[in-house]
Formats: C-alpha cells, structure tokens, sequence
C-alpha cells in the first residue's frame, strides 16, 4: 500500500461513514424547511430536533454498514504498515 492508496483509502472511509449522514440531514432540512414554509411556523428548534431524530435513526438501522468500510480501511491499513516502514 502506497502512501497515495492510503490517503485516498482515507477518503472513501470518510465519505462512507459521513456521506449517509450528511445526506440524511440535508433531505430532512430542506422537508423541515418546506414544512414552516408551509405552515408559517417559524421555530427554529423544529429543524435541528428533526435532524437530530434523523441521524439518530439512521446511525442505529445503518451505522454497522457505515462501519465496515472504515473497519476494512483500518485492518488495510494496519496490515500494510511493516511494509511502508522497511520499504
């Protein structure tokens, strides 16, 4: 393993474990949002309780999916570390 594989490696995990996440909270932002349009409720507490029940479900029903990527990253990673120290 390179020192590019590895930090590209890094990047997918990343995008894999917070891409879910980040995704999830931005559809429920843009529905928390359409909704006070919709009714004129103007409370701003709505949005960031929606998304936080959001990522909340979201990371208990798909959270060891997320994980397996950063898991084979890691293992990867540290399997590849003897031979990026003695070349």
């Amino acid at each position: 393993m390179t020192e590019s594989e590895v930090s590209v490696g890094a990047w997918v995990a990343f995008a894999e474990l917070a891409g879910p996440v980040l995704a999830s909270m931005l559809v429920i932002g843009l529905f928390a949002g359409f909704l006070q349009t919709i009714t004129q409720l103007r409370e701003s507490s709505l949005a960031s309780v929606l998304k936080l029940a959001g990522v909340a479900v979201l990371t208990t029903t798909a959270g060891p999916f997320m994980m397996r990527g950063v898991e084979q990253y890691a293992t990867n990673l540290i399997n590849a570390i003897p031979g990026m120290v003695h070349g």
